[in-house]
């Protein structure tokens, strides 16, 4: 079919919220409503939309974000709000709004883009590949069988905690893979259409002082923990704070729910609970995709040089590769590691090449030829596994 591709205007919007409402009629049109237009990072540019016959027949939403990559703050777009109308489905118009996105995303210098999804083989096809972090399912009765004596102060978290729940949020994401960098204001934007039911701090008895949060909300497949963080040396507040959720009343069932970092306090927590399960498989999990290696690898390399300097070994080139087709070689000498055009030692394939830099994976497996093991130390050395560390809070 014939179909006009280009950015939203402020005219479509009433179109995009009506096909967006008949698209996902478990949402209602004011979170579509408020996702655009109380999002302080929304431009018209980043809604793409397909017209044929001058009507709004598919529509796609970049979020632009910043994400952490090894402690670093990349440029970042979201992918949401992907739908056809109907009577068009099935004709491409979804993947080609998706290549224009993706584009859309290399012209304005973002590195990642990500999403969540219940059908990544779609999304395979375009580059974006499933990057796993566990959900735990929790029995809230058991939650409350383990409470010790409480050593914290627990309060609902008020508009007046914001500037507190920020800063203890930036430090302790800190150094992570996967985690948002937030500001004062998108912190605030996400609250329009988050629909939290029960979010706590935890206070210092002494001081008041805010040392921990959790945010959660109602859902009904469960109560579902969206984040929680804490000061350093305060991560038994967790457990707390976990109590203090299921203590209260709702109707969302017995158990709590919660996709957390695999290394995080609230998983230590929820997995000393008898019962609780967890796993990767989740119903939609988050996909990434490399948009411009040249910039990620480049946002990469002081980090790099800082663990070349304390893990000497044999001389390499690497290369790494793009889901378009391109790549870039870095070379490790001596005490550091720069960009090189060199004929490489060995390589990494595109899907390998994500997993290594974001740390999934240990990049000396992924090699597409057998390295010898002084090399593969200092490999690994240079990109050690990363826990993704993303919460639901930032879900998009």
């Amino acid at each position: 079919m014939t179909a006009t591709i280009r950015a939203a205007r402020r005219a479509d919007l009433s179109a995009i919220y009506d096909l967006l409402e008949s698209a996902f009629p478990e949402a209602t049109r004011s979170l579509f409503v408020a996702q655009t237009e109380n999002d302080s990072t929304f431009r018209l540019r980043h809604g793409r939309v397909a017209l044929v016959d001058g009507e709004v027949a598919a529509y796609v939403r970049i979020f632009a974000r910043r994400m952490m990559v090894r402690g670093v703050p990349v440029a970042a777009g979201g992918i949401g709000s992907v739908t056809t109308a109907a009577a068009v489905r099935s004709g491409g118009l979804a993947t080609a709004l998706l290549r224009d996105a993706i584009e859309q995303m290399r012209r304005e210098g973002m590195a990642l883009s990500f999403l969540f999804t219940g059908i990544p083989g779609f999304y395979e096809r375009v580059g974006f590949r499933i990057v796993r972090e566990p959900q735990f399912t929790a029995s809230r009765a058991e939650i409350l069988a383990a409470a010790t004596t409480p050593q914290f102060d627990m309060r609902p978290l008020a508009d007046a905690d914001a500037a507190q729940v920020a800063r203890i949020y930036t430090r302790a994401v800190a150094g992570s893979t996967g985690a948002i960098a937030r500001t004062r204001r998108t912190n605030a934007d996400a609250l329009h259409w988050l629909d939290e039911s029960a979010s706590f701090v935890a206070c210092e008895p002494a001081t008041g002082r805010v040392i921990g949060y959790l945010r959660s909300r109602c859902r009904a497949f469960g109560h579902q923990a969206l984040e929680a963080e804490t000061l350093p040396g305060y991560q038994a507040a967790v457990a707390e704070l976990l109590a203090a959720v299921a203590r209260r009343p709702c109707a969302c069932g017995d158990v709590v729910v919660a996709q957390a970092p695999s290394d995080h306090q609230l998983a230590t927590a929820l997995q000393t609970l008898p019962s609780t399960t967890d796993t990767t498989d989740v119903e939609h999990p988050m996909m990434v995709r490399v948009i411009s290696l040249s910039r990620l690898v480049e946002a990469l390399l002081p980090g790099l040089r800082a663990r070349a300097a304390g893990h000497p070994g044999p001389d390499f080139r690497l290369r790494l590769a793009s889901p378009d087709g391109g790549g870039a070689t870095i070379a490790a000498r001596g005490r550091s590691v720069w960009l090189n055009h060199g004929r490489p030692d060995f390589s990494l394939d595109a899907t390998s090449t994500l997993e290594a830099l974001l740390g999934q994976r240990r990049a000396s497996r992924a090699v597409r030829r057998r390295i010898d093991p002084a090399a593969a130390r200092r490999l690994d050395a240079l990109l050690p596994a990363a826990p993704l560390h993303f919460w639901n809070t930032d879900r998009i």
